[in-house]
């Protein structure tokens, strides 16, 4: 496997994730600005997906990172 494909499907995820993540935190503040106190329960549980987007992209990075490194120690063994 390439650097450039490893950990690109968690890359992908991570970032749709955090990026619905703040959707929903958007949606979670929208009522304060309207003058209501009451909060979407679900919206509430939604922005939970920006931790959760923010952590497979750190894992899709360290996937990435790990393959770079082994495909220089691989080209350093073959000379």
């Amino acid at each position: 496997m390439t650097s450039t494909k490893a950990g690109s499907w968690l890359l992908r995820a991570g970032a749709a994730c955090f990026l619905v993540g703040l959707v929903f935190v958007g949606i979670v503040f929208l009522p304060f600005f309207a003058g209501s106190s009451a909060q979407p329960t679900v919206a509430a549980v939604g922005t939970m997906l920006g931790p959760v987007g923010f952590v497979l992209v750190l894992l899709g990075l360290g996937r990435r990172a790990g393959a770079a490194n082994r495909a220089v120690r691989e080209a350093l063994k073959a000379d």
